[in-house]
């Protein structure tokens, strides 16, 4: 089965004017690209699984409403996995979970703890990772580099996750985007704990970093616990898969050693939902 775990449904309108500023002139990727349903169906073709969210951070102004990505989930919820974006610094977080499994029937949250400006260790959160838990929600979680001026680097660092995990050892964690660039220290998190994975999305954009992250991954032997994601819409999924794949041409001609495709195949069609929690 073929599943991309890392897929956003946003418009511009759910971002303030603090992380618009931020993204427009620093990210480099170019202006967030708006996408419809329409679009967001045919990119997907691909895949039989989709895991779709939006962004909330308050911090930043940011806010996708539960409406918005449950719309597109009703479109065909065979295929499309809603996971709700959640502040857990906010008063009302455990009750918007409630909410979204309840009212939306997510299966999932995303969390932006460099956007919302909090430790996502911290105890104070942990009723709230304690609900997850009863709930049976798995939680991903942006881990890295993110252009917010604003947003400390020491609050995306995936090393808490190794915090998070010994305090819940039951929780179903998926670091985003290999913790880039600490993806030697996901590496140990994911090979530490037995419900802490990784998603790949956006590996492939700085293809020497994308390469020696899997050599990394490799000889630590934790291939098995990365997943593919294509971080829709900001990369394409077809050529999401197509850049990943070529990642050896880093080291074509050298005699540093290859990726074996067989390797990043296995990560293509790598189902561990179950794993997850999520039963579809």
């Amino acid at each position: 089965m073929r599943i991309d775990y890392h897929s956003h449904f946003i418009e511009r309108v759910h971002f303030g004017p603090k992380f618009t500023r931020d993204w427009d002139e620093q990210c480099g990727l170019g202006a967030w690209p708006e996408v419809s349903a329409e679009d967001f169906e045919r990119a997907m073709e691909p895949f039989d699984k989709v895991l779709v969210f939006g962004i909330t951070a308050h911090a930043m102004g940011i806010h996708t409403p539960h409406e918005h990505v449950a719309r597109l989930v009703a479109r065909n919820p065979a295929k499309y996995i809603g996971f709700m974006a959640l502040d857990p610094s906010r008063p009302d977080a455990i009750r918007e979970m409630e909410r979204g499994v309840h009212e939306f029937g997510f299966r999932g949250i995303k969390l932006y703890p460099i956007m919302s400006v909090y430790n996502p260790a911290d105890p104070a959160f942990h009723p709230f990772y304690r609900r997850a838990v009863e709930l049976g929600l798995p939680v991903m979680m942006h881990m890295g580099a993110s252009p917010v001026s604003q947003g400390p680097l020491k609050y995306s660092l995936p090393l808490l996750v190794d915090d998070l995990a010994i305090a819940f050892p039951e929780l179903r964690v998926i670091i985003a985007h290999l913790g880039h660039p600490w993806q030697r220290e996901t590496a140990l998190v994911i090979r530490k704990h037995a419900h802490v994975y990784a998603d790949i999305s956006g590996l492939w954009h700085r293809p020497w970093q994308g390469y020696e992250a899997m050599i990394v991954c490799l000889e630590w032997g934790v291939t098995h616990k990365l997943l593919f994601g294509s971080d829709y819409p900001l990369w394409e999924p077809s050529n999401a898969i197509e850049s990943l794949r070529r990642l050896n041409e880093q080291v074509q001609g050298t005699p540093l050693p290859k990726i074996p495709g067989e390797v990043i195949e296995e990560i293509l069609e790598r189902d561990v939902l179950s794993e997850l929690g999520i039963i579809t």
